[in-house]
């Protein structure tokens, strides 16, 4: 990531940093609702609750935008399989190969924690009471993880050099 992280344009860093930060203040916000409420919502969890909810909509929001403000890099055509990736306007994308490994990883943290989701979507649905605090918090707390992993991963793959092993 080391190599990536460069040819981000500030901008683009900026948001995703902005991102970041409000993933883990939305997930430590929901992760203190899940943890620390009981049966019913104080006034201070209820404001967690909102601060989480609103973590999440800024979080999206600046990974949408990064991504979108990001530009498409593409490697020559020329380029070889075991050569070094050109840097800033020389390097292009390109469709045959695959990502790199740690590239790949934020698409499948994004796929597990959208799963994780899921579950205590489920887990609250299936409740004769309904959705507890808990899985509603529980729940945020996942989704925001599936949406910074997949945002990552979308603002990266369009910087990552993709490589072949042919």
């Amino acid at each position: 990531m080391s190599e990536v992280w460069p040819l981000l344009r500030p901008l683009c860093r900026k948001l995703a940093l902005l991102g970041w930060a409000s993933s883990a203040a939305g997930m430590a916000a929901g992760l203190a609702v899940a943890i620390a409420s009981g049966t019913r919502l104080s006034p201070m969890m209820s404001t967690l609750q909102l601060v989480a909810g609103l973590c999440m909509a800024v979080s999206v929001g600046s990974f949408v935008t990064a991504a979108a403000l990001q530009p498409r890099a593409r490697t020559p055509a020329g380029m070889k399989s075991g050569s070094i990736a050109p840097r800033g306007r020389e390097l292009q994308f390109d469709y045959a190969s695959e990502f790199p490994a740690t590239v790949q990883a934020f698409l499948l943290g994004s796929l597990a924690f959208l799963a994780g989701a899921v579950a205590f979507a489920c887990a609250g649905l299936v409740l004769q009471s309904g959705p507890s605090v808990q899985s509603v918090a529980f729940c945020q707390v996942f989704l925001l993880g599936a949406a910074a992993s997949g945002f990552t991963f979308m603002l990266f793959s369009k910087v990552a050099p993709r490589h072949t092993d042919r």
